[in-house]
């Protein structure tokens, strides 16, 4: 999610307007009970990456925004709006743009020039995922798609975040594609109640018969699609045999072993079905699951 200040304004004036922002983040954290994977506060806007079983978004960021508010207007003698009145907020459910989007974050003050490397800034949660940090970020979903011993996560997930670093802004994390919906909450409910998932299957297909329908669609074998060719071929099958399993809600930390390539090469693969013709293909894909798991 990105809140942004109203007409592009500075929405923190010194450090202890940030605290008192993150204050409330983890004030409503704690009341609303929803999970904190990820944050970066810049000087006119804010990332926040967060999880809501529980409560609305709306109704959390109402809450948050509200009283940081009341907090910068009082200390400025300022009225009136400090926020945009709508912000953008996606749905993300896969693990590959789980962790992009953490990295995505956790770079912006690099792209923005203010320091050369993540760790340098004070403001974002970085820290905590390379450290035990505070209790308010929870960092452990996304260190266990990199290793089951956290000394080895956090060694991973920091070389994965630094590969980042001189990549550019990459916006296809915020992109409006097939897994993530972009807009306010009432967008994402009206365009997610008319997803089409007619050609979903019924069942959770198995790595099995998600091989046999790449290869079966592809005319690439599995042999190739989990070799070291290079092949045009071969990476185009290995991105599509990626995208299946994440759009299947897979999680991609259990395609690692099998496709032997880690976390940051297999979110580079997902990226082409989100072409026209990816796109094309995975859909014949799930028409042939659909017909595996009704037979």
């Amino acid at each position: 999610m990105i809140v942004r200040g109203n007409q592009r304004q500075d929405i923190f004036g010194d450090e202890e307007d940030r605290l008192a922002y993150l204050e409330r983040v983890e004030r409503y954290k704690e009341k609303c009970g929803f999970v904190l994977y990820a944050y970066v506060l810049m000087s006119n806007h804010v990332h926040l990456l967060i999880e809501t079983p529980k409560m609305p978004i709306s109704k959390i960021m109402q809450l948050i925004n509200l009283t940081y508010t009341q907090h910068f207007n009082k200390k400025y003698g300022k009225v009136g709006h400090l926020f945009q009145g709508r912000y953008k907020s996606f749905l993300c459910d896969r693990d590959a743009y789980l962790v992009g989007l953490v990295r995505y974050i956790h770079l912006n003050p690099v792209r923005a020039g203010v320091v050369a490397r993540p760790e340098e800034y004070r403001w974002s949660s970085h820290g905590d995922y390379l450290s035990d940090g505070t209790k308010s970020v929870d960092t452990e979903r996304v260190l266990s798609l990199f290793s089951e011993r956290i000394s080895e996560a956090r060694k991973l997930y920091r070389k994965f975040v630094n590969e980042g670093i001189g990549a550019g802004s990459d916006e296809s994390y915020y992109k409006t594609v097939a897994q993530q919906i972009v807009g306010d909450d009432k967008f994402i409910e009206k365009i997610g109640a008319r997803i089409d998932r007619a050609e979903r299957p019924l069942r959770k297909p198995s790595l099995q018969e998600i091989a046999k329908a790449v290869e079966k669609v592809t005319g690439v074998t599995w042999e190739e699609i989990t070799s070291r060719s290079r092949a045009v071929a071969a990476v185009y099958a290995r991105g599509v045999m990626v995208g299946v399993w994440r759009e299947l809600g897979h999680r991609m930390v259990d395609l690692q072993p099998k496709l032997r390539r880690d976390l940051s090469v297999l979110s580079r693969l997902s990226r082409l079905t989100e072409s026209q013709d990816g796109r094309k293909t995975m859909r014949r894909i799930l028409r042939e699951l659909n017909a595996f798991t009704q037979a």
